[in-house]
């Protein structure tokens, strides 16, 4: 194995992509993801990390794609990101967790990102989910708008043990997900909806077509639905 040249990741041929809007990059197998895995040098003071904007532990899950343990490896990643699958495909890896990455220095930086839509997409096939806090705090919160930032804020209290309702002004829960980026790039019912049901599968109640200011309002909300707290994202 070349360890400076990162494993080549599968794409559907330009004559077959010209022809359709399906995805384009066709992500790793396991044989492929670990032999990516195998690459990284599992930096003691990672810098890949310092790169992340939720601190995803990536030299931790990595090892465990090395080690095929894949379903380990999905809840280490699930413990920082409530959306895998999608930031697999769309975060700016190349100036984030894979501009800081040591082996980058010489050679190609590990493939942070394809290893994390593998892992993400495996769950998925194999029907692993997160893992929800193991008690409620009593807490009832109000996230107003379902994009990502929504959902990710959603997710991670509900890990925490709120009571979290997603209160949304459009017919379909995702935000930029589902109206902003093309379906060649990010599969909306295969992986944004999937993703979706993971948040929902952690607790978290999603109520579209609710206009907050509208159909009901901020104070409505916390006097007499009896959200203690709420949050707005834009």
């Amino acid at each position: 194995m070349d360890v400076l040249t990162k494993v080549p990741v599968r794409e559907q041929e330009a004559a077959a992509r010209a022809k359709n809007f399906d995805e384009v990059c066709l992500g790793y197998n396991k044989e492929e993801a670990m032999e990516e895995a195998a690459r990284c040098i599992n930096c003691k003071n990672a810098q890949c990390i310092k790169g992340c904007p939720v601190a995803i532990d990536i030299p931790a899950f990595i090892e465990q794609v090395k080690l095929g343990n894949i379903a380990e490896a999905y809840q280490i990643i699930s413990q920082s990101s409530a959306l895998p699958a999608v930031c697999g495909r769309v975060c700016p890896q190349e100036s984030q967790c894979e501009g800081k990455c040591i082996r980058g220095i010489k050679g190609d930086p590990i493939s942070i990102g394809k290893l994390e839509r593998f892992v993400a997409d495996w769950a998925r096939e194999n029907n692993i989910k997160p893992e929800p806090a193991k008690e409620k705090n009593g807490k009832k919160v109000a996230v107003i708008g379902s994009g990502p930032a929504g959902l990710t804020c959603a997710g991670d209290l509900a890990r925490l043990g709120y009571d979290v309702t997603i209160f949304e002004a459009l017919h379909e829960a995702g935000g930029v997900l589902v109206y902003g980026i093309p379906e060649f790039r990010l599969p909306k019912e295969e992986v944004v909806a999937k993703e979706i049901a993971n948040v929902e599968s952690l607790g978290v109640k999603i109520e579209k077509n609710v206009i907050i200011g509208k159909s009901i309002t901020i104070d409505e909300l916390i006097e007499e639905e009896g959200y203690e707290m709420y949050l707005i994202h834009i």
